[in-house]
């Protein structure tokens, strides 16, 4: 069999070549990885299809093609994204090649490109952002209920000694978790156990070439490093079984504190459709420290629309403010936190909240944290952005008993709105439209806080 790997150019530069690589035994059989998907069976029976994030590279091949062959045997069909980045000129021709690939085997391909300006520092964490949120909001689109990626457990450990170097608490040390919900997509990571060897001798048993980015050996990035790190372990007998081993330890751990968590989450915390909660102050601040920064995390998650943790020292001082007897409030992974009657009130901030142009009828996640379809037509400039002061002021002139609802103020102002050039056009929280607008133009048909339905869901 061929397959495509990296060798020096005459520019010095990485790319890609083929070389032969012979067929291997270890290859994971139909019944394992029948096994390794057992524990998503509820998260992939919501409907007769799921996605496969695929690059072309020997992890995501050999899980697409598993995926592809357990999914004929039981009348599913997957579906296979690649994210054509734009940032190596070859790109858009190694997702060409990973399409005639997966057309070959019967699975439906997609190419998700990622357009507009790139920036110039912490490509890697941009890059893998846009992909996530491209692969989600395709997924959301097309009722697609599951995504698979095809992290192993390399991977893990490299993520985890990652963590370790930069002194994580108790989740980072966990790692990835096998099944996530990202925007109302469930990622699961079935591979998580396996090493990437068996997945190369995967595709060798199933005659299947497959990609190497170059960016894997480029000795800038720091899971470069890590990758050798882990090597040099190997060789002193730390392998990568036992330190996945210890990465469980950890997930269990976490697993633990999280439904410690979920109990307080549904006993002490209310949350409201416009995108913001209230907790019992008074039961908080009792609880031991360790638990209250899990807390303060999962609150920033679900109000703030991160898929990060704050900083661990923010975190420690966030927790020492809420333990002061003259806690007033404070800010924290992009969410207010103030304090009223012994009650605390969480809600978005208003830095760094986005705004987005609509032309035409439109479908799409906000902030992270609203799911909003518009519909109609518009022939001037209109975007959806949060309130705001002056959009709160504008709309209180019109209708001045607005200024009798129990909604927290600076709830207000974060909620979801249309704008043209002129005015408020709309704020369906607040049954607000502008008088004379056209009635066939751009109106929101549906708005809903991403998180209300998870309440019960809070450990996953």
């Amino acid at each position: 069999m061929l397959r495509q790997t990296l060798k020096s150019s005459s520019s010095g530069k990485l790319d890609a070549r083929v070389v032969n690589n012979s067929r291997s035994s270890d290859a994971i059989s139909s019944r394992e990885f029948a096994g390794l998907l057992a524990p998503f069976a509820s998260s992939i029976s919501k409907n007769n299809q799921f996605a496969i994030a695929v690059s072309g590279g020997a992890d995501s091949m050999a899980l697409c093609l598993l995926a592809g062959r357990w999914a004929q045997t039981q009348g599913r069909q997957v579906i296979a994204l690649t994210v054509d980045h734009g940032l190596r000129a070859e790109a858009a021709a190694e997702a060409q090649t990973v399409a005639n690939w997966v057309a070959a085997r019967g699975i439906r391909h997609h190419v998700l490109p990622w357009r507009g300006d790139k920036p110039s520092s912490g490509i890697q964490a941009a890059a893998r952002e846009a992909r996530y949120a491209l692969m989600a909001e395709w997924c959301r689109k097309n009722s697609v209920a599951a995504l698979m990626t095809a992290h192993h457990l390399e991977d893990q450990v490299e993520t985890f000694l990652l963590r370790a170097e930069r002194g994580s608490g108790l989740d980072g040390l966990a790692c990835m978790a096998a099944e996530t919900k990202v925007s109302r997509i469930w990622l699961l990571r079935p591979l998580l156990s396996v090493s990437k060897i068996r997945l190369k001798e995967t595709l060798s048993a199933m005659d299947q070439d497959w990609i190497e980015d170059p960016s894997n050996q480029n000795p800038a990035y720091r899971r470069t490093k890590m990758r050798k790190l882990v090597t040099a372990l190997e060789h002193k007998g730390l392998d990568a079984v036992r330190l996945g081993s210890l990465i469980d330890h950890f997930a269990d751990l976490r697993n633990l504190a999280a439904e410690i968590v979920a109990v307080f989450m549904n006993e002490a915390v209310q949350i409201y459709p416009e995108g913001y909660g209230v907790a019992r102050g008074d039961v908080l601040g009792q609880l031991p420290e360790p638990i209250i920064e899990r807390i303060l995390v999962r609150l920033t998650k679900i109000f703030g629309g991160k898929t990060y943790p704050p900083r661990r020292d923010r975190l420690v001082r966030a927790v020492k403010q809420l333990k002061e007897n003259n806690f007033r409030g404070f800010t924290l992974g992009g969410c207010r936190f103030s304090e009223k009657s012994n009650e605390i009130m969480i809600c978005r901030e208003m830095r760094g909240i986005s705004s987005r142009q609509i032309t035409t009828r439109d479908d799409f996640i906000w902030d992270n944290l609203f799911d909003i379809e518009i519909r109609g037509a518009w022939g001037n400039k209109v975007y959806l952005a949060p309130l705001g002061k002056k959009g709160w002021a504008e709309i209180l002139q019109k209708r001045p008993e607005l200024r009798e609802i129990s909604l927290p103020y600076p709830v207000r102002l974060t909620l979801p709105a249309l704008f043209d050039q002129s005015s408020v056009i709309a704020v369906p929280h607040l049954n607000f439209r502008r008088e004379n607008s056209d009635a066939n133009g751009l109106r929101i048909v549906k708005v809903e806080f991403l998180n209300l339905p998870q309440i019960n869901n809070l450990s996953k």
